[in-house]
């Protein structure tokens, strides 16, 4: 059985890659702890000095995956499956180093709150990004919705998680929650690596400032479990 989430390390990076393709990369309860064990690990390293996020086969991630999330109100452990999407949201929200998701496909739900919680996003032209949670009778997870709101101010924010509408790149680049959409690829993880590994090579203590610096800025927002 494939290992849900894979970790490499060069340079001065990680490469953090969600690895469900079949499931396009859905998050599952062993992929969210998985995750979040491996942010913790990145967190307290003197050596990363810059982190990708991407996913496997072509993606990034289509959300929760149904089969375990989408149950009843009262079923015991939907709050904790509830929390568990939040807490890596808020790890790469706390992170010292930079964050760049690579998002070459959907970006769904959960999946688009992870992207959102990256300092930047690089995206191809394939990029799709949706938040369809309100439309299907299912739980936007209360850090999503904010960091959504920081990004691109609340009444955005408002059209996107009422419509449910999907979004490309280009509509990203307009709005704010894309950094970059690289020319003529179909796979943004080159172009997050390439940068990665400018930032890895700077001194850490200015990347590790300035990232607080902005992250702590009036748009730039944290989560609200860090304030």
């Amino acid at each position: 059985m494939n290992e849900p989430l894979l970790c490499s390390y060069e340079g001065g990076v990680a490469t953090v890659t969600l690895n469900r393709p079949d499931r396009r990369n859905a998050l599952t309860v062993p992929l969210l702890e998985a995750l979040v064990a491996e942010l913790g690990t990145i967190g307290e390293s003197q050596t990363i000095g810059a982190v990708v996020l991407t996913g496997a086969g072509g993606g990034f991630c289509a959300g929760a995956d149904l089969d375990e999330f989408a149950l009843t109100p009262d079923d015991p452990g939907r709050a904790r499956r509830i929390d568990l999407v939040t807490e890596p949201i808020t790890l790469l929200r706390s992170l010292p180093q930079p964050s760049i998701a690579a998002v070459s496909g959907p970006a769904f739900g959960a999946g688009w709150g992870l992207a959102l919680a990256c300092d930047l996003t690089h995206a191809s032209s394939r990029a799709t990004f949706c938040l369809p949670e309100v439309a299907k009778g299912l739980r936007l997870p209360d850090a999503v919705a904010s960091r959504l709101t920081e990004v691109v101010g609340p009444a955005r924010a408002a059209q996107i998680v009422f419509s449910g509408a999907r979004y490309g790149s280009a509509e990203g680049l307009a709005s704010g929650w894309v950094a970059h959409i690289p020319p003529n690829v179909d796979d943004a993880t080159s172009s997050a690596l390439d940068l990665a590994h400018a930032l890895a090579a700077h001194p850490p203590w200015t990347i590790r400032q300035v990232t607080t610096a902005l992250r702590s800025s009036p748009r730039g927002g944290r989560t609200p479990e860090q304030r």
